[in-house]
């Protein structure tokens, strides 16, 4: 078969471009040995969205500050249901989008014989552009015990909830915090291991700080500097022996999850593949491989953060590319956002990133304690923090750890994007009492420091 535009993966990088692709006339063909929707959809955010909704419910109920009385439990078996009915919601939309278009959606496995020629299921299809988005799935430690019963991913946990008394997490990254709020809530005693020197290191230090505070105060343990050394069987279930300040300590848990990050996936080439770097494509502007007429996008691409709606971005992008169009989303903004209790998100620079690019920046920052919806919603400190340029009082970045912060970011996104100042931004009206009232308090201090 013949098409204009052969799409390998029907993640949110996939699809999206088969959609864009859609609307230009092009003949389209997305090719995924899964289900629509990909990882994202069924092994990653959404399901863990949809676990992380019933753990801050659970959370609320049981608080300390909780005005009902009714004792709540964890009905597993009708969450993995839940979970089950959202998923085939989402996908059948998706597919249904798919035949609207007049997209073929073919299950099996791809493999690129060249720019061109596709082969799938024996058979060879041919096109005149093709956009690898393939994804990534979780990295696995190379350790002794990696293999050992009990040693599970992020996929074991999202597919059916494997119960355990204690659960170590190797990795405190997003998705092993996130997964360390989901089990804690639901009454598994947990630890984090994190070779480096806090939490969530991929954004503003103060984030990673206050969280591994507010897991303390739930009771999870947090070992930060700590190097997963090997693995062992028990008679109850496992070990990880770990190194902690020259040390060598050990913890015995139930289940052992590994989340040290994610492996793109680029095994996908018959002969010479694009190049790649450190594991992705190296990519232009336009998404473009070192192959004309090859494009990657997500996961498997770029340095860009592994996110869904980063891969969505780039979908869009190369199919403009590739039909000649100069509509690009701007991929120097990329709003992330962790599900814990409290929510944490950021965008732009931090003040370190923003001094490291030359600018002469400080922060300024309001915190929740002081805000009504906050005080109302939970107890849980947070913040909103600023990055703002000196000289002209422009905004360059946000960090927020609120409830709604994985909302709220956009708020600052929009400001950053449009080169807004202090001045500027403090003529916006916000309503009261909102969340959002603490982004305003933020900005105001920032103008007292102006």
């Amino acid at each position: 078969m013949q098409y204009d535009l052969i799409i390998i993966g029907a993640g949110p990088g996939g699809y999206t471009a088969a959609f864009e692709a859609q609307k230009y006339g092009l003949k389209v063909c997305v090719i995924d040995e899964k289900e629509a929707g990909g990882t994202c959809l069924n092994r990653g955010c959404i399901p863990t969205k949809t676990f992380v909704h019933t753990a801050d419910l659970l959370r609320d109920v049981k608080g300390e500050h909780s005005a009902l009385t009714a004792q709540a439990s964890l009905n597993k078996e009708a969450l993995l249901a839940k979970k089950e009915n959202i998923l085939s919601a989402l996908r059948t939309g998706i597919e249904k989008g798919f035949k609207a278009g007049k997209t073929d959606f073919i299950h099996g496995h791809a493999s690129v014989i060249d720019a061109n020629h596709v082969r799938v299921n024996d058979e060879i299809h041919e096109c005149r552009d093709l956009i690898i988005a393939a994804g990534s799935v979780p990295m696995i430690l190379n350790v002794e015990g990696k293999d050992l019963e009990g040693v599970i991913t992020s996929d074991d946990i999202l597919e059916n909830l494997p119960a355990c008394s204690k659960m170590v997490i190797i990795g405190g990254g997003v998705i092993g915090c996130e997964m360390a709020g989901i089990y804690e809530a639901f009454g598994t005693e947990v630890t984090i291991i994190e070779a480096l020197d806090r939490l969530l290191p991929n954004l503003d230090s103060e984030a990673g700080r206050s969280l591994a505070l507010a897991f303390k105060k739930r009771g999870i343990a947090v070992h930060t500097n700590s190097f997963l050394k090997k693995i062992e069987k028990t008679e109850n279930g496992l070990k990880a022996i770990y190194e902690e300040k020259g040390a060598e300590k050990e913890e015995e848990c139930g289940l052992l999850l590994m989340a040290a990050g994610r492996r793109a996936v680029t095994d996908l080439f018959e002969q010479d593949p694009p190049v790649t770097e450190r594991g992705r494509f190296v990519i232009d502007e336009n998404c473009l491989t070192s192959i004309p007429h090859i494009y990657a996008i997500g996961d498997c691409a770029g340095t860009y953060p592994q996110l869904a709606h980063t891969a969505e971005a780039m979908g869009v992008n190369a199919v403009h590319a590739i039909i000649h169009d100069d509509f690009r989303r701007d991929l120097s903004l990329i709003p992330s956002g962790v599900y814990v209790s409290p929510e944490t998100a950021s965008v732009g620079l931090s003040e370190k990133e923003a001094q490291d690019a030359g600018f002469a920046a400080f922060t300024a920052k309001a915190n929740t304690l002081s805000n009504a919806r906050s005080l109302i919603a939970t107890n849980e400190r947070g913040f909103v923090k600023l990055t703002v340029e000196k000289e002209t009082g422009r905004l360059l970045g946000c960090v927020m750890m609120m409830e709604r912060a994985t909302d709220l970011i956009h708020e600052a996104e929009v400001m950053i994007s449009q080169k807004m100042s202090v001045k500027d931004a403090l003529k916006l009206i916000h309503g009261h009492p909102t969340f959002s009232e603490v982004l305003l308090q933020a900005l105001e201090a920032a103008e007292k420091k102006i």
